[in-house]
């Protein structure tokens, strides 16, 4: 079963989002912030990454994803960026129009319906395997 790694640091986020895709058969792990993530990226090879922006710094999620991307052997990994940013900043991202500084698959703003993670998150591991 792929394995999903979480980098947010609101424990809350983290545990409902852990149940929601251990009750579908993933195996997931975390990190509370974007440097022990990037390390744990690094040592379990996760299949999916969900990521926070805002963490330690405002914008340290999209730092963590850079380096990801800018990774030989972590640039494959898909990304999911999950967050509030759009609320707490009044900033509005959008995949298609902020790629180029946004180097991820999904932006979503929180909240999000179990139901539509699940779909996301599905999107993204069938996209990987092609």
């Amino acid at each position: 079963m792929p394995k999903i790694l979480i980098i947010d640091d609101d424990a809350d986020i983290v545990e409902a989002t852990k149940i929601v895709l251990e009750s579908k058969g993933y195996k997931v792990i975390s990190a509370n912030e974007g440097d022990a993530g990037y390390k744990k990226a690094e040592t379990e090879r996760p299949d999916l990454i969900i990521l926070d922006v805002m963490m330690k710094t405002k914008d340290q999620g999209f730092q963590v994803s850079y380096k990801l991307k800018n990774h030989p052997e972590l640039s494959k990994i898909p990304i999911l960026m999950l967050t509030s940013v759009g609320r707490e900043t009044g900033f509005r991202f959008n995949k298609e129009t902020d790629e180029d500084y946004l180097p991820v698959e999904e932006f979503i703003e929180k909240p999000i319906k179990p139901k539509e993670l699940v779909a996301r998150v599905e999107k993204l591991l069938k996209a990987k395997q092609m």
